[in-house]
């Protein structure tokens, strides 16, 4: 599918992260020091975030939108609606838009949307979000994406537990009606490869039972239970080499733009060589790719805003930037956003 817009903006971004860092050395008892020092240089990973039991996804992303509101107050106003993004929601029943918006103390009326998405959710969200503003002039939406991906995760699997990451980012859309900002977005599904990147039980498919917390050795050195994040690495790499560079280069193909026409590329931190591969591949100068993986991990679908705000000193003014997500579905998408200018806030701790 493919979208252009115009006047419609990203107002501002906030990002958030637990103040509890993990190091490698954490998984000292998975990795021999020489597979730890390979996997810092390949991956990219030196240490990630990892939230306390008490804390949800809702209040990582409660936090990132309460402190979005104190820096730019007059953004919470007349918001239409509410988005929030994640795999790792507090309930399956009630959506955590709902609870989000009295928490936020919003307007009643507005629309509250719970969208269920990986590494690609941050494309699909803007989508989603840029479509509803422009349904009307002065329409403002509250895109809140944030992830605890540490609890899905099983600490015996070597190909899951290093990658993950947990953090959340608050980001308003707006309709402004200026011409001047365009926007053009591409997005892709293929469901045939659904089982590369999966929890098998705890939906109604595979119910909850006795054996879905029985961890189970997979043959490869890795333990983990059926109610736990499964990832098939190599099938995974091969699909984001194989299909994220040429859409990117159709999407700058159709908006009638070139390389040089964008100021910074934003991908997905999934994997230090990817990212550098895919960037080759196209030719992108080396200063044009941003990076944050080595502090944050794989945040899935906080990583592309969460590195937006740890690039505010690089991204100051109005810039051209380009966006790539990719990953669970497996889904994969891009976003070319022409004159931005963001108001962007450090990242914080809680």
């Amino acid at each position: 599918m493919n979208q252009e817009f115009k006047g419609i903006e990203i107002r501002a971004v906030s990002s958030c992260v637990p103040k509890n860092t993990v190091k490698n050395d954490f998984f000292d008892s998975l990795l021999s020091p020489k597979e730890i020092r390979l996997f810092e240089k390949t991956v990219g990973i030196i240490e990630r975030r990892w939230a306390s039991e008490a804390v949800t996804a809702s209040d990582l992303g409660f936090a990132a939108a309460t402190k979005l509101f104190e820096t730019t107050p007059d953004l919470k106003e007349d918001i239409s609606c509410l988005i929030f993004l994640s795999q790792t929601p507090d309930y399956k029943i009630p959506f955590s838009s709902n609870i989000l918006q009295a928490r936020l103390e919003l307007d009643k009326n507005i629309l509250c949307l719970d969208i269920n998405a990986g590494c690609s959710g941050f494309i699909q969200g803007l989508s989603t979000a840029f479509s509803i503003a422009a349904s009307k002039p002065k329409t403002k939406v509250l895109l809140i994406i944030a992830e605890t991906m540490s609890k899905i995760l099983s600490h015996q699997d070597r190909g899951t537990s290093m990658l993950f990451g947990d953090g959340a980012s608050a980001i308003i859309v707006e309709n402004t009606g200026d011409e001047t900002a365009e926007s053009y977005f591409n997005v892709f599904s293929d469901g045939e490869y659904a089982d590369a990147i999966k929890i098998p039980d705890g939906g109604f498919r595979n119910k909850v039972t006795i054996d879905s917390f029985k961890a189970k050795d997979d043959g490869n050195g890795n333990t983990r239970n059926a109610l736990q994040l499964f990832m098939d690495g190599a099938s995974v790499f091969d699909f984001t080499l194989r299909e994220v560079s040429p859409s990117i280069e159709t999407l700058l193909k159709s908006s009638q733009n070139k390389i040089e026409d964008v100021d910074f590329f934003l991908l997905h931190q999934s994997n230090k060589f990817i990212i550098n591969q895919i960037a080759t591949r196209l030719n992108i100068p080396k200063d044009k790719i941003l990076f944050n993986i080595d502090r944050f991990g794989n945040t899935s679908g906080v990583s592309i805003p969460l590195l937006l705000s740890s690039s505010a000193d690089d991204i100051s003014d109005r810039k051209n930037l380009l966006f790539s997500g990719y990953g669970v579905g497996l889904n994969w998408g891009n976003c070319l956003i022409k004159n931005a200018s963001i108001k962007l806030t450090e990242i914080f701790e809680i």
